[in-house]
């Protein structure tokens, strides 16, 4: 095991913050509280400290990144936005010398998309993800239509570029073609309503689809459909990873749902367990859906009845400690660059939580200084996002001669 300073650094416009400017706390939280709802915009605050009569060159919406370094892939970026907000505070003034806050709150891309419309023209009846990739390019891409047709380029500043227009969109719109999952798993009814809120559209269409629409640390927006965290390779976290202290559960009655109600294009679905409404009496949950077929919307009830009829008992969530030494070199590569959907597991628990853990990184926050970086971890079970296993959770290798002779596909 190793020591590791993280050395974070702020690019603001693509600028290095200069090294005279001290990096005091850095701060970002992403992904969504738990698996039941969808990612809000990622934000991050910054506090750099300055003295009174050196100025740093800030200004709303310019574009903001933040990157640590990691042991051997370089430097990842964990954050990249735009700032929504600058506190300028002078906390010291005197002969001996002064002290000047500036406290940086930014956001990410998600928050832009909530201030986009789309769905002018409508959509067809399609799968989840061929409706996000249109709706995400529908709002990004800045097209000439988009400009006032009595403006002219005399009428703006000498700096105006095409890039000013949004038209530096075209490259995240690109890339959506490789980070949103094409053509999807459910097929969402056709959409006739109009102009709409982008992200609202976005977010109905992920939730139905049983989806994840995120950002990542580098700025780029993703959605994974329902089958893509099957696919994805999981991180082992050992008793050296884990900080033991503040590890807790929380049984809730309030999250239990015994009486499950979706909603697709012409009606409900509906699913009940009846032992879970003798153990706790009946608690019906609601999930309204943009489906067109009624099977799909029989399905999804099932499953949330299968992931949420009895309570939780794992960890709410996992803390690492990136610096201390006892943390391997491989995890803080790969939790540098942790996204919502990381498969984590771990077998060094407390026994009051069960020992093992199988599960899916949900959401995430930082908290950095020049020689600290930690990291929580907000993590959903296994079996909530796949109630029953699916062929790609099997080892390719597997041979049912490695099970007991009694074991049944459905005791998998």
């Amino acid at each position: 095991m190793t020591s590791y300073d993280p050395n974070p650094s702020v690019f603001i416009n693509s600028v290095l913050v200069d090294p005279d400017v001290v990096i005091d706390d850095i701060s970002v939280t992403n992904g969504r509280p738990n698996i039941l709802e969808q990612p809000s915009p990622s934000y991050a605050r910054v506090i750099l400290w300055t003295t009174a009569d050196t100025a740093i060159d800030v200004q709303l919406s310019q574009p903001i990144q933040i990157q640590i370094e990691t042991p051997s892939a370089g430097d990842v970026s964990i954050f990249k936005g735009i700032i929504s907000d600058i506190d300028i505070q002078l906390s010291d003034y005197g002969d001996i010398g002064n002290v000047t806050t500036y406290t940086l709150t930014a956001v990410g891309p998600l928050a832009s998309l909530n201030h986009k419309l789309a769905g002018s023209v409508g959509y067809p009846k399609e799968f989840d993800g061929d409706r996000i990739l249109k709706i995400l390019t529908e709002a990004f891409l800045t097209e000439w239509d988009d400009v006032s047709p009595t403006l002219a380029w005399s009428d703006l500043p000498d700096e105006t570029t095409w890039d000013s227009y949004d038209g530096v969109n075209i490259t995240l719109v690109n890339d959506l073609t490789t980070d949103i999952d094409t053509p999807g798993v459910y097929e969402l009814e056709a959409y006739n309503d109009g102009d709409a809120n982008a992200l609202t559209l976005a977010q109905e269409a992920a939730q139905s689809g049983r989806g994840v629409l995120y950002e990542r640390g580098d700025g780029s927006i993703h959605y994974d459909d329902y089958s893509a965290r099957a696919g994805y390779t999981a991180l082992n976290l050992t008793d050296n990873d884990i900080l033991a202290s503040g590890l807790k559960t929380a049984a809730q009655w309030s999250e239990i749902v015994n009486d499950v109600i979706v909603t697709y294009r012409a009606g409900e679905a509906n699913a009940r367990d009846e032992q879970s409404i003798i153990l706790y009496g009946q608690l019906t949950g609601r999930r309204e859906t943009t489906l067109h077929n009624l099977v799909d919307a029989e399905t999804q009830a099932e499953a949330f009845l299968e992931a949420r009829s009895y309570p939780r008992v794992y960890p709410e969530q996992f803390t690492i400690p990136l610096h201390s030494p006892t943390v391997a070199d491989a995890t803080r590569n790969t939790l540098a660059s942790v996204y919502c959907g990381l498969p984590i597991t771990t077998s060094d628990l407390p026994i009051v939580f069960g020992t093992t853990f199988e599960g899916y990184v949900e959401g995430y926050s930082w908290a950095i200084r020049q020689k600290q970086a930690i990291l929580t971890l907000i993590a959903s079970a296994q079996s909530e996002t796949y109630p029953s296993i699916v062929w790609y959770q099997i080892p390719p290798g597997t041979t049912w001669t490695a099970y007991p002779a009694l074991v049944k596909w459905e005791d998998l």
